[in-house]
């Protein structure tokens, strides 16, 4: 992870740091996202559809008619396009975001 390049980008007014790993055709982009402990991106939506791997730490996550749940490290959840949902990192988290639109 560390030869990659990581930026601070703005999420939804959330400031996390980000590493591309592809942006290009198909209609999909994927980066890794490092959440501090505490960091909460606020309810939001997206146009089309989400993934979310957890691959290290542990964050809270509610979905627009689910449970809020924890997600752990090696889990992942999806949300589909128009969702809203919200993110809280509960320490601090690395995750990989897959998504079918230009945000990442």
């Amino acid at each position: 992870m560390d030869e990659l390049q990581w930026t601070d980008v703005d999420v939804f007014g959330t400031t996390m740091s980000k590493a591309s790993v592809f942006e290009g055709d198909y209609d999909v982009r994927s980066g890794f996202f490092r959440m501090a402990a505490g960091c909460a991106v606020p309810p939001h939506h997206h146009t089309k559809w989400v993934q979310v791997v957890v691959l290290e730490g542990n964050m809270r996550v509610e979905q627009e008619g689910e449970l809020e749940r924890e997600v752990t490290a090696g889990s992942c959840y999806f949300v589909e396009a128009g969702e809203t949902h919200l993110e809280t990192a509960v320490e601090d988290t690395l995750v990989l975001v897959t998504q079918g639109e230009d945000r990442i």
